[in-house]
């Protein structure tokens, strides 16, 4: 059994990494294969679901695209692209929840801030700010700083304003890849749908349409060609699937397309609402306690 000391520094290298957003994209994606794979197992070829999910049919003439690489394949890796970006904002949001407990300014009701004691919590912010990236301690060393420099509760509290509307724009910037792929997985399932139809309509052997001509022939042939019947039933599977294709494509595309704007639009509610409370608490025990005794 390795000493407690490598278990704690396995723990957090392990932490580490579901801290860093490309790990875990990386690790969305491949969690997405993952279940592709356990799903080709759990379905088998030629199912429903298969076809549904997977695009697996039973026949290789019937596949638009070589298997593995089918629309919905694509789709799946996609949407555990946006799931592991999306879990990456979750735990920005959890550190960022947890700044507003770290005690970074003094909430007692009596304490006045001047220039004497601001030093002591601009330089706990700057500590904060360097290390963890928090951005409560960031509004707090700026607002602080203003106040430093120009004396001017005024000024630092517009300042303040100032960082929390570009924090508010960097939040929803951050979530441009999310937004990007809950655009994609839809448009991916249309191209499905008119892929699927257009191979559909070239697997119809229209040289063997019916002709007036031909069709007493046809019908006194029929007891003696079952081969030519069967032919015509596999065409006519094959078109099926394709046309199978065109369908599925875009159901799993809108459903994974709702479930991706869906955690978006959660998690963003979830970091701009953060953004207002830390504000208010930079507000609340900050700005307003702000006090030059020169003026």
């Amino acid at each position: 059994m390795p000493p407690v000391s490598e278990l704690k520094s396995y723990k957090e290298i392990f932490q580490a990494l579901f801290r860093n957003r490309m790990f875990l994209i990386g690790f969305g994606a491949f969690s997405a294969i993952l279940m592709i794979l356990f799903m080709m197992l759990l379905f088998p070829r030629g199912s429903a679901l298969a076809k549904l999910l997977l695009d697996w049919q039973a026949d290789a003439s019937s596949m638009v695209f070589p298997y593995p690489f089918t629309i919905q394949n694509i789709m799946w890796i996609l949407f555990g692209v946006a799931l592991g970006d999306a879990y990456f904002r979750n735990v920005c949001a959890q550190k960022e929840a947890k700044s507003v407990t770290l005690g970074l300014l003094p909430e007692s009701q009596s304490v006045v801030i001047t220039r004497d004691n601001l030093p002591e919590i601009m330089e706990k912010a700057y500590l904060l700010k360097s290390s963890q990236n928090l951005f409560l301690a960031r509004l707090i060393h700026s607002t602080a700083m203003s106040f430093q420099t120009h004396t001017s509760a005024q000024q630092a509290h517009e300042i303040m304003n100032s960082q929390v509307e570009l924090e508010l724009h960097q939040v929803d910037l951050k979530y441009t890849l999310i937004r990007y792929i809950s655009w994609l997985l839809p448009t991916l399932g249309f191209i499905g749908t008119v892929v699927g139809i257009a191979s559909a309509l070239n697997a119809i052997d229209v040289s063997r349409a019916p002709r007036a001509a031909e069709i007493a022939r046809v019908a006194s042939a029929q007891d003696q060609e079952p081969s030519a019947e069967k032919k015509d039933d596999a065409s006519s599977e094959e078109v099926t699937n394709k046309l199978g294709l065109a369908f599925n494509t875009t159901i799993v595309a809108l459903i994974q397309s709702v479930l991706v704007v869906l955690l978006a639009q959660f998690l963003q509610k979830k970091e701009e609402e953060m953004v207002n409370v830390q504000s208010q608490y930079c507000l609340d025990n900050l700005v307003v306690r702000l006090y030059n005794p020169d003026v």
